[in-house]
């Protein structure tokens, strides 16, 4: 019977017909890539015209307790039976194995096709030095493959993602933007055709921002048809040769272009291997039927088959592309199982994109039999990336605004641009510790604040939840944020609460000299040298001891104090030249020194009260210190709203409350020592508790924008804005209006917080010194509190002393006489031309009035008989006539004579001259000493 059945297996082969049956072991999630892959292979099967055929059973592992695997199996067995178990789980299925082994149904195992990729991977992190990945794939099997990979374990922190993921929870491109802390690197691990609509996601969603931090893997070998090469310039890029894959098959190299897949290259090499085998074999391996309800063991069938030295798989000869690979520690440990799984053995090379060096872009060689070898030395971590937290105060970090309409100024990709004090910190940083980073402002609150339910907002909030790194912003440190964050060395020593109010803007005023004495001061001194001039003229004019009435006690030329000269002695004596010649009188002198100690009286009165005007009002300010302006009413003063310091006054005010009722319950049970508790005054200020009612009886600000600009409006100095001292101080730099009053109070450090036991706090903390030590912060706040901002402000007046504001109008009143005399000046010399045309008149007659009818008037005296009154035209000397020229003596007609005027012409008496003596002297006629001259 057995010759008889030897003979008819022999007449199938013969005949072409032998069917070699295949069951393959499967994950659910290979499920349907696996059905088109087998699909695939068969037809190429077909294709190569071999005797053997394959019929394919695939079996699902659900991986239950319920024993539902092994009943189908056992389905499968009793049914269609099987010649070889080609094992493709994720897992090793031990009961099935040892049912496999014991029936001697060949079995071969291929490990997970990504762990050829998954190993390179790791390897080139590795080099790189990566902690944080996140690797993205093209499917649900290829996402489960690299959980797989876990239980091997990466060499850095990794985030798994499927990128076939339609719901917007699990969406690939939300969760790397969501992703806290940000991962160091990013790889795409997809065939070249499912990259392009992956990296086109990536583009459109604005992720693809640094391209050092990219990864390619292309798991076939088209990666030609990416199309994004430019766009991914510098990214990092893996890839496989076609040539090296079909020649190691073999297969022709067209077959390695289109439609390949490296599952589909396993599975058309491992059952063209085992047909190749069956083919060889002595004995056909028949398909081995198995009932699962048979009352034989399947430990004594597999005793019985074992003892058969013979097996058909050890016929097999696997091509170059398949290869051995170690098998996993977790099962090697577990099962023992003695055969490894075949993998593929491929050459993967790593370099990335560049359109300038395209023949240099390689970095790396991976084999699947070796390690990674580095082709060059430019393999090295990229830069890392943090997110840092801050938020905008004024310097310390602010978005860049235009200065007219406030508008904010973005960079080319739309984001926000930042400056500040913390920015500029922020730079030198990453310069130092080599990183890149992103500026994050919190959405909710600013610097952070605990709400009701304990959770906090602002910058502390978004550290705690892990949206940024670490925070560099104006953030003091307080004790409940101490708890749930750590500082670091402080940055900026010590800032606290200051006062801004506006320089007060002073009248100013060209006679402000004249407001030192009231005006009714200024009319009795007016009064006082009137009356004083018109009694120096009274006295001189009737004492009969004045330089006037006693001719005889004063020989000598003194002065006449007519009224004129006494109003003159009276003003002069107010300069410091003084009056002149005094009143002879003992009368006079005696007003006279009356009048001079009113004098300098009056100029010390005022030359004091002027310095003491001006001094005081220069060094006017409205308050100094905050609890004057607690005392004051006219000043409105506030703060910018849930801002540190308006909380600042709020614990203040709590603090006295609760010391007000401590002290109230101790007072109110004293029993024993209650005298001691007899006081008059309060012994605990309650200033906190009307400042605070003041601030909200004038509104807080929104911002400290506001706040100032609010300070810079009130002109007259009537109200202040109470904010942090730092900021204070750059606004003064800004605002030549803007005062500081008052000491600062609440001092406090700003720092650089982390996340509470973050790997990066001593990193950090190391670099603050270093720049401590470099003067580095010295310089950023002579940078941002530059004082010579202030030299462009303009002086003020007890920098400058007094201005010509104050004192023009002693200016202007100079100016005022000196106009005053031009115009006197002017009067005079009409007055003198006037005068002296009227004297030539007089003086000058024609020729022929005094020769009557026209004889010579010049030898012909008139007649002592004449009857007509004519005045003589008498020839002097050449020498007087010159000098007469030069002083002319004044005409007869306007002549003066002690207040008498002479009479306009004298009558002839008998015909004799007589010369009038005492009437004009030689000094007015002239120094040669002549007896001639004008004569009546």
């Amino acid at each position: 019977m057995e010759l008889l059945l030897l003979v008819l297996l022999l007449a199938l082969r013969l005949a072409g017909s032998e069917v070699l049956k295949i069951t393959f072991w499967i994950e659910p999630v290979q499920r349907s890539e696996f059905d088109t892959d087998i699909a695939v292979v068969l037809k190429e099967l077909d294709a190569l015209r071999l005797d053997v055929k394959v019929a394919d059973t695939t079996l699902t592992l659900t991986r239950s307790e319920d024993g539902l695997d092994m009943q189908r199996f056992c389905e499968i067995l009793s049914s269609v039976g099987t010649s070889a178990v080609i094992d493709l789980t994720y897992s090793h299925w031990e009961e099935g194995y040892n049912l496999v082994r014991s029936l001697g149904i060949g079995y071969v195992r291929l490990e997970r096709i990504l762990r050829p990729f998954l190993d390179m991977f790791g390897d080139f992190m590795r080099q790189k030095r990566a902690n944080n990945v996140a690797m993205v794939f093209m499917n649900a099997r290829d996402a489960g493959e690299a959980m797989q990979q876990m239980l091997i374990g990466y060499p850095f922190r990794t985030l798994i993602l499927d990128a076939s993921q339609t719901d917007p929870g699990q969406n690939f491109l939300n969760r790397i933007r969501s992703l806290r802390p940000a991962p160091s690197y990013i790889a795409l691990f997809a065939r070249a055709a499912a990259m392009n609509g992956i990296f086109d996601k990536v583009q459109k969603a604005g992720l693809f921002q640094r391209p050092l931090e990219w990864h390619f893997v292309f798991l076939d070998t088209r990666d030609p048809v990416f199309k994004y090469r430019r766009q991914a310039e510098l990214s990092t890029r893996f890839t496989l040769s076609f040539r090296a894959i079909c020649r190691s098959m073999p297969m022709p190299d067209l077959y390695c272009r289109s439609g390949f897949t490296m599952q589909r290259a396993m599975l058309l090499n491992v059952l063209r291997s085992l047909i190749n085998a069956a083919q060889v074999s002595p004995v056909y391996p028949m398909a081995i039927y198995q009932d699962c309800n048979a009352t034989a063991s399947y430990t004594e069938v597999g005793d019985s088959l074992e003892k058969d030295d013979y097996n058909w798989l050890d016929m097999v000869h696997w091509s170059n592309f398949l290869a051995y690979a170690t098998p996993l520690p977790q099962l090697q440990g577990k099962s023992q199982s003695p055969v490894p799984g075949l993998s593929f053995a491929v050459n993967i090379s790593a370099g990335y994109y560049s359109s300038e060096h395209e023949a240099k872009t390689d970095l790396a060689a991976w084999s699947s039999v070796g390690e990674m070898r580095l082709l060059n030395e430019t393999i090295s971590p990229a830069r890392r990336f943090f997110r840092i937290g801050t938020a905008e105060s004024i310097p310390w970090s602010y978005m860049r605004r235009e200065e007219r309409t406030g508008e904010l100024m973005r960079d080319r990709s739309g984001s926000p641009i930042w400056e500040g004090y913390c920015i500029d910190f922020i730079i030198r940083l990453s310069q130092k510790l080599n990183f890149e980073f992103e500026i994050v402002a919190p959405e909710v609150g600013h610097m952070g604040e605990m709400n009701e339910r304990g959770e906090w907002d602002g910058v502390v909030g978004d550290l705690v939840r892990g949206e940024t790194d670490f925070a560099v912003a104006a953030l003091k440190m307080y004790s409940e944020r101490e708890e749930v964050i750590d500082f670091l060395p402080p940055y900026y020593e010590q800032t606290g609460i200051s006062i801004a109010i506006r320089k007060p803007v002073r009248r100013t005023s060209l006679f402000k000299f004249m407001t030192v004495l009231r005006v009714e001061v200024w009319l009795s001194i007016v009064a006082a040298l009137v009356g004083t001039a018109i009694m120096i003229w009274f006295m001189d004019k009737y004492s009969p001891y004045s330089s006037r009435n006693n001719r005889q006690a004063y020989p000598y030329a003194c002065r006449d104090f007519t009224l004129r000269e006494s109003f003159w002695f009276a003003l002069t004596s107010f300069t410091p030249q003084g009056g002149g010649e005094a009143p002879k009188a003992i009368s006079g002198r005696m007003l006279v020194a009356a009048y001079w100690l009113f004098v300098v009286l009056m100029l010390a009165t005022f030359t004091a009260n002027l310095a003491a005007f001006l001094t005081v009002e220069r060094m006017q300010t409205p308050v100094q210190s905050l609890e004057q302006l607690a005392r004051q009413s006219r000043i409105n003063y506030t703060v910018v709203k849930d801002s540190d310091t308006h909380q600042y006054f709020m614990n203040m005010k709590f603090a006295e409350d609760t010391l007000y009722r401590m002290w109230k319950e101790l007072a109110l049970n004293a029993s024993k020592d209650f005298k001691k508790f007899r006081i008059w005054d309060y012994p605990i200020k309650e200033q906190y508790g009307h400042i605070l009612l003041a601030i909200n009886s004038s509104q807080p600000v929104a911002d400290a924008k506001e706040g100032f600009a609010n300070v810079d409006a009130h002109e007259n100095a009537d109200y202040a804005f109470i904010h942090d001292s730092a900021e204070i101080k750059y606004e003064i730099t800004r605002n030549c209006n803007l005062t500081e009053v008052g000491e600062v109070f609440a001092e406090q450090p700003y720092a650089v917080a982390v996340q509470q036991g973050s790997h990066l706090g001593d990193e950090l903390s190391y670099a603050i010194l270093e720049l401590q030590k470099d003067r580095f912060f010295e310089e950023l706040k002579a940078k941002y509190w530059n004082q010579s901002n202030l030299r462009n402000c303009p002086l003020s007046e007890d920098q400058e002393g007094i201005t010509l504001e104050s004192l023009g109008g002693v200016f202007i009143a100079t100016l005022f006489g000196l106009v005053l005399a031009m115009m006197t000046l002017g009067m005079e010399v009409l007055y003198y031309k006037k005068k002296q045309n009227a004297l030539e008149i007089t003086q000058v007659r024609p020729v022929d009035e005094l020769s009557g009818s026209g004889g010579d008037s010049s030898t012909a005296p008139p007649t002592a008989t004449s009857t007509t009154k004519q005045a003589w035209h008498i020839p002097v000397p050449e020498a007087e006539e010159k000098q007469a020229k030069v002083s002319p003596p004044p005409s007869f007609e306007t002549a003066t004579f002690r207040g008498k005027k002479l009479p306009a012409r004298i009558t002839l008496g008998d015909g004799k001259f007589k010369p009038r003596q005492g009437l004009y002297s030689r000094r007015n006629l002239g120094t040669s000493g002549s007896q001639s001259g004008y004569m009546e």
